[in-house]
């Protein structure tokens, strides 16, 4: 499975092991519902809580804030990674 990161531009691959993992920490913390439909193969559907939804439209903003400064975020991000970079330059070997 992949997903396309709009942060980097990038698609990443999700392995399906860390996937099940987060999704069981997910369904414990009562953020998703799981539903195990009894098919051949076996099919298994997550679906949001009422708390997960809350949670999701409470964040929008943050999110909305991200997206919509995402220049100044990566100049902010490059101005550190050239601040580190220089500071490896000048430590003595």
């Amino acid at each position: 499975m992949t997903t396309f990161d709009p942060w980097t531009g990038t698609e990443r691959r999700i392995q399906s092991r860390a996937l099940g993992r987060t999704l069981r920490r997910m369904e414990t913390a009562g953020l998703v519902d799981r539903f195990e439909e009894r098919t051949f193969p076996r099919s298994v559907v997550y679906s949001l809580t009422p708390a997960a939804a809350d949670l999701l439209a409470r964040s929008q903003t943050l999110v909305d804030w991200a997206e919509e400064n995402l220049d100044l975020i990566e100049r902010l991000q490059k101005a550190q990674a050239d601040d580190e970079q220089s500071q490896d330059d000048e430590q003595p070997d």
